[in-house]
């Protein structure tokens, strides 16, 4: 049995909080935690924050079980760390010659010199080890706050009292960089190891990327949000999307589709066909789209009585409108009398669902329960579940109804649903919005629930997590298969190019096509100029010059059809500039006629 192929791979995540919010994050993790079990796979989860609350964030992860304690967690300033480069020295502790320390929720050290305060430490144990917030009293007028945890300096505060506040981020205890802000507005970032200073944080991160990212490892890139930072990035890279890229109407969002299409990577991952459908059609995308669904572990509670309706859910209206499931149910709640509405969750919508509650007096019916930690224990015990949503990347609650024999009455909105719920087998579909669709399909399932839960085990084979994780297995495979190098002291470079261009990732292909052309040209070779054009044109659809020069060498190599072609591609793609140059040049339009005369 062949070895495992060693691989260093990178999670980008813009920020770490202390918990799992949502479905995405929660496969974010599970994804992580699986490949970190892959033999010889190291994983290191990227954050383009720095601070201690983030270390702290990423240590209570890994003690909830969250995250597997074998993935590293490294800044985007500790990961793209310069090397060679003296660093600034550290801050300057005053020197002090008494000390007096009190107990409490906090213990508080005050460090003195002569009878005067010249510093302040404030001590608190975390989930990442003992945080020190010490304060600098040693210049008078100057706020400047420095932040340890186990004595390794994090990062520093200092304020000047006129609205300008500067953080400095350090790494091994020497300050990388210092972010000015004046009234909360960003107004620069000096790199000191760049020895630049830049305007926005896009920049920098990708300056950062683009100079001391690491080549030999694989990037997974999460959704939208970061995808910024692709084309800098030199190592391979494989892009996630979730639903972040569409608008709340469906369409993709200008700025999503120019990072989509600029993507240069290896692979984009979707987790439903419906959704790699869609792109498709919809997206000159250049790197090849793979469907990997999500798994769940959760299992059906064994000999539970069911008895109500549920929804477990982020209790934020806008995407997940609950509240019309609400006033679904007031109005056929008479007709299940002894069927209640349990909903389960937190979120900024609980005030608003509360007084609709008390508006239609249903308190007794419709119960808001809080947040649980066990979702398979609700679906588990209910007759089945409402789960509304304006839009869904996959929806791992429904998969989780889906396992415990648990029917789901939710939207027809992409993606996730039209893949996961089929309409009168394991749930219903509805039009987002139609209340008294969801008041019926409640009466529906409600009176063939055993019919239902039939169909929900038969929809679920396919989301195992053997198979889960054979799919990510076989990425990585593959992607390590097809490692990318070239010899740029073969004799033939021409060979190598071509050679090379079989496996190379979307980022070098433009380069590697340009120096196979000109060796082409100085090898008088224009067959292959003519190829290496034609790949051109794959690259980049919206530039009509490798289709000019594909005319022009198709007409003096004699392959009239293919002339034909691609002049008739340059009429379609780009008609102004074909009238132009069939104007300047009419014997090419007499050339191609003369073609259709002989077919």
């Amino acid at each position: 049995m062949p070895e495992t192929a060693s691989a260093h791979i990178i999670c980008i995540l813009p920020k770490l909080v202390s918990s799992v919010g949502g479905g995405k994050i929660n496969a974010v993790f599970t994804r992580m935690n699986l490949l970190a079990d892959r033999e010889g796979t190291q994983v290191t989860l990227l954050n383009l924050q720095h601070g201690c609350n983030q270390a702290i964030a990423f240590a209570e992860l890994v003690s909830a079980g969250i995250v597997d304690a074998r993935i590293a967690h490294r800044s985007i300033y500790e990961l793209c760390a310069p090397k060679g480069v003296e660093p600034p020295a550290p801050p300057t502790l005053p020197n002090w010659d008494d000390a007096k320390t009190s107990n409490g929720t906090k213990d508080r050290t005050v460090y003195l010199r002569d009878g005067v305060p010249v510093m302040r430490d404030s001590v608190e144990q975390t989930t990442a080890g003992v945080m020190i917030t010490r304060h600098l009293l040693d210049t008078p007028g100057r706020d400047l706050r420095l932040k340890y945890i186990d004595d390794r300096l994090i990062e520093s505060r200092e304020a000047f009292g006129d609205g300008v506040v500067d953080k400095v981020v350090f790494v091994e205890g020497h300050p990388r960089c210092r972010t000015r802000r004046e009234n909360g507005a960003l107004f620069e970032i000096e790199d000191y190891a760049l020895g630049r200073v830049f305007k926005d944080e896009v920049a920098h991160q990708r300056m950062l990327a683009l100079r001391h990212f690491p080549e030999d490892a694989i990037v997974f890139i999460d959704g939208i949000t970061s995808a910024y930072l692709s084309r800098p990035i030199p190592a391979r890279k494989v892009l996630f999307l979730h639903a972040d890229h569409r608008s709340s109407s469906g369409k993709v969002v200008p700025r999503s589709r120019g990072l989509i299409e600029a993507f240069d990577g290896d692979a984009i991952i979707t987790a439903t066909r419906v959704h790699k459908e869609r792109l498709e059609a919809e997206v000159a995308h250049k790197a090849p789209i793979r469907v990997i669904p999500h798994y769940t572990d959760v299992a059906e509670v064994p000999n539970t009585t069911r008895k109500d309706i549920c929804t477990v859910s982020r209790l934020e209206l806008t995407g997940k409108p609950i509240h019309q499931c609400i006033e679904a149910f007031v109005r056929v709640m008479h007709l299940i009398p002894d069927t209640n509405y349990l909903i389960y969750g937190s979120g900024q919508g609980a005030a608003r669902l509360q007084q609709l509650i008390d508006h239609h007096d249903c308190g007794d019916r419709v119960v808001l329960k809080g947040h649980t930690a066990n979702a398979a224990d609700v679906f588990s015990r209910s007759l089945f579940s409402l789960a509304p949503t304006t839009t869904e990347g996959f929806g791992l609650a429904l998969l989780e109804a889906l396992t415990c024999n648990c029917p789901v009455i939710t939207y027809d909105v992409d993606y996730g649903p039209r893949e996961l719920i089929k309409p009168g087998e394991n749930g219903e579909l509805l039009q987002p919005g139609d209340i008294d669709a969801i008041a019926a399909a409640i009466l529906k399932v409600h009176g063939d629930r055993e019919r239902y839960a039939a169909g929900c085990a038969a929809s679920v084979e396919q989301y195992s997590f053997g198979r889960y994780k054979d799919r990510y297995h076989r990425l990585i495979d593959d992607l390590m298969a097809n490692r990318f190098y070239f010899d740029l002291s073969a004799r033939d470079l021409k060979a190598e190019a071509l050679r090379a261009l079989e496996k190379a990732p979307a980022q070098h292909r433009d380069r590697l096509l340009d120096l196979y052309i000109n060796q082409c040209h100085l090898s008088r070779d224009l067959g292959g100029m003519h190829d290496g054009f034609q790949q051109k044109i794959v690259l980049h659809p919206k530039d009509q010059r490798p289709i000019v020069r594909c005319i022009w060498l198709s007409r003096r190599l004699g392959r009239l059809t293919e002339f034909r072609a691609h002049l008739a591609l340059f009429a379609e793609r780009f008609p102004g500039s074909h009238a132009d140059f069939v104007a300047r040049y009419p014997d090419f339009l007499e050339l191609a006629d003369a073609v259709d005369g002989l077919a």
